[in-house]
């Protein structure tokens, strides 16, 4: 008997899209109600400036260790379901217990610790979401699911958590958040399936095992290079774009709808760039949309006090964020065999995090004090002229079948 459509969706498979586009939201904002109540978390908990820094670090920096080094592990238990549960369940439980902390040390420890259980959700969310997605759908149900974090995590979660604090306090808004999670978990738990994705017959690969057959891909040795360079391009925009425009001229009140304007604009983009790539193949659309990202940060750079460096920011500075689910789902999961897909995203998204998110940010300041804010800005269009570059020596996945033994070189 043939499945029952949803909107045009196979009903396990709508299922998978609307809980993974809810639960990504929720569980990022586990991760970004810290910078939502800096001020008052601050404040109560006597951080200084430097403590705050470090809590920031940690929290990326055990993200993508958690990413590199745990989502290989889970992946060769073969038991995607039980660990994202379970990972689900830890990040709500830290998120919590951040609200309950009582000193600096107690805080900042569990921070860490939210960002090590959130490392492999993402890679373990896509994997299991590709493997059930039809042919067609595959771009656009990773694209709705990557939509989470927008309209949830940054669209509605700043708004409810200021709202929290004010009426009661920061303790009860990261509670909040925690307890959001764990309730997601638990609707998981009983959602999802436990999907068999190791090949039959064979022995389940080990981790190391996996990372080295990964280096045959090419594409996903691409993946990598597109990853840290999306990632200069999304963290260099989204940390400097406000002190931008200030700079430039503009009050701090108008600077925040500039920078908001981006951000609905960026919850549409979601779905609409990897829509496009349906109908234009992944290589030739990633070669645009890069191409597309460099606009904004070089009108930015040229023009500081223009018209046209507040309209390329507003309209395509989002974009960015909306790449993501190519370099860590899209490409590799067409290219690869699916028991393969999850260790491949941990590792491509661990990297990139470090890199880019990282280290790359740690870096800006130095930028900053001998060049200015808008040759901060200038590189982010750099990276995207990079990414061109890099995206030109892509094999296009979307016309051909998906690869289960056929290795790319």
């Amino acid at each position: 008997m043939e499945e029952k459509k949803i909107f045009g969706w196979g009903r396990y498979e709508f299922t998978l899209v609307f809980w993974f586009f809810i639960m990504w939201g929720i569980i990022f904002l586990d991760r970004l109600v810290m910078p939502f109540l800096a001020p008052v978390v601050m404040a109560d908990l006597g951080l200084s400036p430097m403590q705050y820094a470090l809590q920031n670090t940690l929290i990326t920096g055990f993200y993508a260790l958690g990413a590199i080094f745990l989502t290989g592990f889970m992946e060769a238990s073969g038991k995607r379901k039980r660990w994202l549960v379970l990972l689900t369940l830890g990040s709500g439980i830290f998120a919590i217990l951040g609200g309950l902390s009582q000193n600096t040390g107690q805080f900042i420890a569990t921070r860490a610790l939210v960002g090590l259980m959130q490392g492999p959700v993402a890679p373990i969310i896509f994997a299991m979401l590709i493997k059930e997605s039809s042919e067609p759908k595959i771009a656009l149900n990773a694209g709705i699911v990557n939509m989470g974090v927008g309209v949830i995590a940054v669209m509605i979660g700043p708004i409810v958590m200021t709202q929290i604090a004010v009426a009661y306090s920061w303790r009860v808004s990261f509670i909040v958040t925690g307890i959001s999670s764990i309730v997601g978990g638990l609707v998981l738990l009983k959602l999802l399936r436990e999907s068999a994705f190791q090949p039959s017959g064979e022995k389940k690969m080990s981790p190391v095992k996996a990372v080295i057959l990964l280096c045959k891909y090419r594409n996903v040795l691409l993946s990598f290079l597109l990853g840290i360079l999306t990632m200069v391009m999304y963290w260099t925009l989204m940390l400097y774009a406000t002190r931008f425009f200030v700079e430039a001229g503009q009050p701090l009140t108008g600077a925040g709808f500039i920078v908001a304007t981006m951000g609905a604009l960026g919850v549409v983009w979601t779905v609409v760039v990897p829509k496009v790539s349906d109908y234009m193949g992944r290589k030739p659309a990633l070669v645009m949309w890069y191409a597309i990202c460099a606009v904004a940060p070089f009108v930015m750079f040229g023009a500081p006090v223009s018209v046209a460096a507040i309209i390329a920011y507003a309209l395509v500075g989002g974009i960015p964020g909306s790449i993501f689910p190519f370099f860590q789902a899209i490409i590799p999961g067409e290219s690869l065999p699916n028991h393969l897909l999850g260790t491949a995203s941990g590792l491509i998204i661990g990297v990139a995090e470090l890199i880019g998110g990282s280290l790359w940010v740690a870096g800006l300041g130095t930028i900053e004090v001998s060049s200015g804010i808008p040759t901060v800005i200038l590189t982010a269009g750099i990276a995207g002229v990079l990414a061109v570059i890099v995206s030109l020596f892509l094999q296009e996945t979307k016309k051909g079948k998906r690869a289960e033994d056929k290795v790319q070189k």
